[in-house]
């Protein structure tokens, strides 16, 4: 089983987006696939029971579970080909046990948004995860792409100071995107992240 933890402190970088889509293109592949939602607003589960994705959703309340047990329990089950995991904004905890559980962290960041002023505190958490877990792959992918170049380059080199790998592949979240919450994922681009992240 492969994990998957879709992070960021901060709060509207597309990670419930990343989140689905990614779940879904996994499932079209032909994987068993689950979804572990750490929000309190249960966006992802509600986007997957409204579009009827068939999708397995589980809430599950960080502040009550112990995540890592929970993850192992279903590693030794053995149902699931892929966990992908949904965290909250703003939960510095839920981001750092996340990322002790995934075997590939994916940080949404938004081009030409307040996302990279928050980074920050994601890369020191990458950054401590990394001390215990060095196996651990981490990706930035830039979203909101595609609508101003010089933006796009502005953010990708305040990604890179991180050093952590920006994604080649990008996603616009826009139009189809932002008009897709609730409703079966289409287009292409998570696509692309997928088979980058996984190369």
């Amino acid at each position: 089983m492969r994990v998957y933890g879709i992070t960021n402190v901060k709060g509207g970088a597309g990670k419930t987006h990343a989140t689905i889509h990614l779940a879904y293109e996994a499932a079209s592949l032909g994987k068993r696939v689950a979804v572990l939602d750490l929000d309190p607003t249960r966006q992802s589960v509600n986007w997957v029971e409204l579009a009827g994705l068939g999708i397995p959703a589980l809430h599950l309340d960080i502040k009550q579970s112990d995540l890592e047990a929970y993850v192992e329990q279903l590693r030794t089950d053995g149902d699931f080909d892929v966990v992908v995991i949904d965290t909250p904004a703003n939960d510095r905890d839920a981001t750092l046990e996340t990322l002790m559980v995934a075997d590939v962290a994916i940080i949404p960041v938004g081009v030409g948004t307040s996302d990279t002023g928050m980074l920050g505190t994601t890369e020191r958490q990458v950054k401590r995860a990394l001390q215990l877990r060095p196996q651990l792959k981490t990706f930035i992918l830039l979203n909101r792409t595609k609508f101003a170049p010089a933006r796009e380059r502005e953010t990708e080199e305040e990604c890179r100071k991180t050093g952590i790998p920006v994604l080649q592949a990008r996603v616009p979240l826009r139009g189809d995107y932002q008009a897709a919450a609730g409703k079966v994922p289409r287009g292409h681009h998570y696509g692309e992240v997928w088979r980058e992240i996984n190369a």
